[in-house]
């Protein structure tokens, strides 16, 4: 559970500092631009990608996860980071959609602790423990 936490800080980190790169100049809606609920499913599954390359450093199975995940939403990494740096520009509003990720993997790493914590307690009531 630590483990997300820390993602999780790393991600607001990571879009807040996104912030202080970019010029005051106001960036046009691309034509192909992500509808904003799969813009938010991705920085899900990029902030999966991200945790499973902490755990695996010297692994390359992060970029073919990535190509996996831009075929899964039809879309490529060109039109990804054209959407997401639109969506930055909108600050309040990317601070939402920041919450909205958080939130979604906290719930994620709830049922997943949920599901571990049942499994410890059928083997230990299996074996009379």
């Amino acid at each position: 559970m630590k483990t997300l936490s820390i993602q999780v800080v790393v991600l607001i980190l990571a879009v807040l500092a996104g912030y202080g790169c970019m010029g005051p100049d106001e960036v046009p809606k691309p034509d192909d631009l992500i509808s904003e609920q799969n813009y938010i499913d991705l920085l899900i599954e990029m902030q999966h990608i991200s945790t499973y390359r902490d755990a695996q450093p010297d692994s390359i199975n992060a970029d073919s996860l990535k190509a996996l995940v831009y075929g899964k939403f039809g879309i490529t990494e060109e039109q990804f980071l054209r959407s997401h740096t639109f969506y930055q520009k909108q600050v309040e509003r990317q601070l939402i959609r920041v919450q909205e990720v958080v939130r979604q993997l906290e719930n994620e790493e709830q049922y997943i602790q949920a599901h571990i914590d049942s499994v410890k307690t059928a083997r230990r009531d299996s074996t009379g423990g």
